[in-house]
């Protein structure tokens, strides 16, 4: 900051991700980027944060405590996007997010 506002000589080297073009501005402002656990259990991520899936991917598994015999409740992407956030292997409770997709935003 000090630099563009001409405080400090020098110049401004972009990061990385700037550099190479992988860089994304994620849009998370619809609710369907939001994945909540209908019930208390254990979360184990498909894929991993950063992975770009599809409207209907398989994102994780909610294994649940109180039926421990059923089979895993299946988190699938309501949008296409990106994976931004997730607990990972993780104890989550009824209602708290397993899973946050972002949309492009360009």
């Amino acid at each position: 900051a000090a630099i563009h506002h001409g405080q400090m000589d020098g110049t401004i080297e972009p990061i990385a991700h700037h550099a190479d073009g992988t860089q994304h501005r994620l849009e998370i402002v619809d609710r369907e980027c939001y994945h909540a656990a209908p019930f208390a259990g254990h979360f184990a991520p498909i894929v991993d944060c950063g992975a770009v899936v599809k409207k209907g991917d398989l994102m994780g598994e909610l294994h649940n405590f109180d039926y421990i015999d059923a089979p895993p409740y299946e988190i699938r992407a309501a949008i296409d996007g990106i994976v931004l956030t997730q607990a990972y292997m993780a104890t989550v409770s009824r209602g708290q997010h397993c899973v946050v997709v972002g949309k492009v935003a360009w």
